[in-house]
């Protein structure tokens, strides 16, 4: 709660006995409150500092910021009755208590109708807990300073920070003071600051230091969409892009990799945010947004897309190409089925070019971008070179459709984005294909992709609205596999982690008769995702989780290399998979992991 203005302003009553020759400077304090606000949300975490901001006016009228070092006002914390969490989203702030029935606490009308017609009476509270409550909800002073730091007695209680003018003989000012309360104290989250790399096994050569490059994935959840309604577990301050941009680039300094891909980046925030932080860190970058209309949002129409950086110490671009999944589907429609005057009368009338163009015009793009190695010289004729001899890399990053209901489409953009690939002049060129594929691993787009085929009893070919699946061949012979299934044996298990959907829907593709990967970073397990409910939170700010990977260029034209069926050459080529080799950091703050080293950060 806040002091009004005008009440900060008023003057303090006097006395009918006072002197009325008496200066109004006696009564008035020397600074007054002008503004206090709680910095980058409202809700405290034990062990850092409650983050405040305060401004005061002197008499003369000039406002400044207090940083606790003026000496005409005092600072006072005091701490507030418990608040109960929710019980459903245990990590927002409880607004209602049922005292009739299941004596829980809830954080909406919503969860309280959710408890009271559907929990088992087993879960239920007590009424005699409910009466062991603080029978006074009393404010208790906690400091007089104006940095305070939680500690474990202050969870689930809010704070209030007062501030208090001082009259010239040190007394308290009973005007122009001012109080700000924050939410509830919340506790230090418990997660592990670093990700294990896991090694895909082999002898450990010293050489491979030099040659190894690092690739990053990662949708960072658009702000446009980052919206209670879709997140309701999520506090609100947490849901803010002035704070998950904070996180978001916090986790990619720290990870260093050489190549970065990123999807649901939005057009102002790749232009104010990322890319004038990644400069910093040694990064240029690509953008291309979505072929949609711009949404309005906070004032302004606004795009999102994917974006690729890379650090211009390892790598240099030699082309960029924008993959437009709308233009291809007009131009690779009309291939199929040719002009609608020549088709033979069966076939026209399965053919609705409205309905085509409204189906599966979506508005999805892939951004391909080629660079070639600073640091690795392409030893054979066969191997893709650049324009300085060094190894050439195609870096593809892409976000598929992800409406459910939309399995058609989804594998049409695959195949869309295969058939580009396929067109490519480079001879032998890797490949790296990351992105948002919405698609689990038991799905028509990954079988497409892993396997070249898809089974033509599988699930998603029975949904053909437009009849364009049935007109496709689909089987390409482009040899991929992903990171994690190679280093892992599997997938993550979890890549998108929210209250209605847990599974897996992003990939690091590659072509394994060029990279071998040498490892991958560990993608944190249930109980970590599930300390907040669901992503993103107040630690993880994208209901996505980051995949790492490094790799090497194969040092053997492609033709030598041991592959079968699209698996990986990596494993025949560095021994037989050890996937939790490791061992434990060194001096210098680094792993070795099987065939690398690693930083041992991840936050």
């Amino acid at each position: 709660m806040a002091a009004a203005a005008g009440a900060a302003r008023s003057p303090s009553p006097r006395s009918e006995g006072s002197d009325a020759s008496g200066s109004d400077d006696d009564e008035e304090p020397a600074a007054t409150a002008t503004r206090a606000e709680l910095i980058r949300g409202h809700r405290p975490v034990v062990g850092s500092e409650v983050p405040v901001y305060v401004t005061l006016r002197d008499k003369d009228g000039r406002c400044f910021e207090d940083k606790g070092n003026c000496p005409n006002v005092r600072y006072r914390w005091l701490r507030g009755p418990v608040i109960r969490p929710c019980f459903f989203h245990p990590h927002k702030m409880s607004q209602i208590r049922d005292v009739a029935k299941t004596y829980l606490c809830y954080c909406s009308k919503e969860c309280f109708l959710r408890g009271w017609h559907n929990l088992p009476q087993h879960v239920w509270g007590s009424k005699t807990d409910d009466d062991a409550e603080e029978p006074i909800a009393e404010w208790v002073e906690v400091a007089d300073t104006r940095m305070y730091f939680p500690g474990q007695q202050d969870i689930d209680r809010p704070l209030r920070l007062d501030i208090i003018p001082l009259l010239k003989d040190g007394k308290d000012s009973l005007v122009g003071g001012m109080s700000i309360t924050t939410g509830t104290v919340i506790p230090t989250p418990k997660e592990a600051r670093t990700r294990r790399m896991i090694s895909n096994g082999g002898t450990f050569n010293a050489e491979w230091l030099s040659k190894q490059f690092k690739v990053m994935n990662w949708n960072v959840l658009a702000d446009l969409y980052a919206t209670e309604s879709v997140y309701p577990y999520c506090e609100k301050w947490a849901l803010s892009w002035t704070w998950r941009k904070h996180l978001i680039m916090k986790e990619l300094k720290s990870m260093a990799a050489d190549i970065i891909t990123l999807q649901e980046v939005q057009k102002d925030a790749y232009e104010e945010w990322f890319r004038p932080q990644l400069a910093e860190a040694g990064y240029e970058g690509i953008f291309q947004q979505k072929k949609r209309e711009p949404i309005f949002h906070r004032g302004k129409y606004i795009a999102e897309g994917c974006a690729t950086f890379y650090k211009t110490t390892r790598f240099k671009r030699v082309d960029k190409q924008i993959i437009d999944y709308d233009r291809l589907t007009t131009s690779e429609v009309q291939r199929i089925f040719g002009d609608p005057k020549d088709m033979d009368k069966g076939l026209r009338g399965q053919y609705d070019r409205d309905g085509l163009k409204q189906r599966y015009n979506k508005g999805n793009i892939a951004l391909a971008a080629i660079l070639e190695d600073l640091n690795i010289k392409a030893n054979h004729n066969c191997q893709a070179a650049g324009p300085n001899g060094g190894h050439l890399l195609c870096v593809v990053n892409t976000h598929i459709l992800c409406d459910p209901g939309s399995a058609d489409v989804k594998l049409w953009q695959a195949y869309l984005l295969l058939q580009m690939l396929k067109q490519n002049p480079i001879n032998n060129l890797p490949l790296l294909i990351c992105g948002d594929f919405n698609s689990t691993p038991k799905s028509a787009v990954y079988e497409y992709l892993r396997r070249g085929c898809v089974p033509p009893n599988h699930e998603d070919l029975r949904a053909d609205p437009c009849g364009l699946l049935k007109q496709l061949n689909l089987r390409h012979s482009i040899s991929m596999a992903t990171a994690y299934e190679t280093c892992n044996r599997r997938e993550a298990t979890y890549t998108n982690y929210t209250e209605d959907f847990k599974g897996t829907l992003d990939y690091i593709w590659f072509t394994p008769d060029a990279l071998a990967v040498l490892a991958i970073s560990q993608v944190d397990d249930e109980q970590h995702l599930a300390q907040e409910t669901a992503l993103p939170s107040s630690t993880r700010p994208s209901d996505h989780v980051s995949l790492v990977a490094t790799f090497m260029f194969h040092d053997a034209p492609p033709e030598q290399n041991e592959t079968a069926n699209g698996q990986n050459a990596a494993g025949a080529r560095l021994g037989s998979p050890s996937p939790y080799h490791m061992v434990s950091a060194g001096n210098d703050g680094l792993y070795m992991a099987g065939a690398a080293m690693y930083p041992t950060s991840y936050l």
